[in-house]
């Protein structure tokens, strides 16, 4: 099994454009696929990035119904 780099806030402030801030403000709020290690340490799968990106922006439906 293999699994692909994580990558960090830094890395995806720089590929969405937004400042560091922002992006954790993202993830509070549930709005940017991350994985959360520990309890302050957010890493991002550039997989479920790619695919919030394809998506507009939003969670896949599969995501949103979980959340209901």
């Amino acid at each position: 099994m293999s699994f692909e780099k994580l990558l960090t806030a830094i890395d995806v402030s720089e590929i969405l454009d937004l400042k560091p801030a922002r992006i954790y403000e993202l993830c509070r709020e549930k709005r940017l696929p991350f994985i959360l290690i520990g309890q302050r340490q957010y890493r991002f799968s550039k997989t479920a990035l790619a695919l919030w990106i394809e998506n507009g922006g939003n969670q896949s439906s599969e995501a949103q119904s979980n959340e209901n």
